[in-house]
Order: C-alpha cells, then structure tokens, then sequence
C-alpha cells in the first residue's frame, strides 16, 4: 500500500512545495515551512506574519546596516 504524502505550503503565500522552493524552520516549538521570496518579510518585517506565526510580532526585524 502506498501512502501519499500531503504537499507542504509557505506559511505566508501558502504557494505549495511543487510551484517554489520551501524552506524548513523550527520556531517556539513549531515546524513552519517559507518560500524564498517570503522569507524576507520573516527577515524584516516579521510582524507582517502575525497570524500566521505564533507570536509574530515579538520576533525582532533584522537591523538595516548601512554600507
């Protein structure tokens, strides 16, 4: 007997594993998966993710450095 497995999404968009690359994290006792073209709103401005990741708008955005 075979078992189909269930495609994985992007937390943010929800596009599934078969249209974009996801990645795999692990957050307050979560497994969360992010595409790479959402993972820099996770990166800067993660409290856009409310909802969408248990305590959002706790996690701090990366500092801009200047160059």
């Amino acid at each position: 007997m075979r078992t189909i497995k269930s495609e994985l999404h992007c937390l943010s968009c929800e596009k599934p594993e078969s249209e974009t690359p996801l990645l795999h994290l692990h957050y307050s006792g979560e497994e969360l998966w992010i595409c790479s073209q959402c993972l820099p709103t996770l990166i800067h401005a993660p409290q856009k993710l409310a909802g969408k990741i248990k305590n959002a708008d706790h996690i701090k955005p990366a500092e801009q450095h200047k160059h």
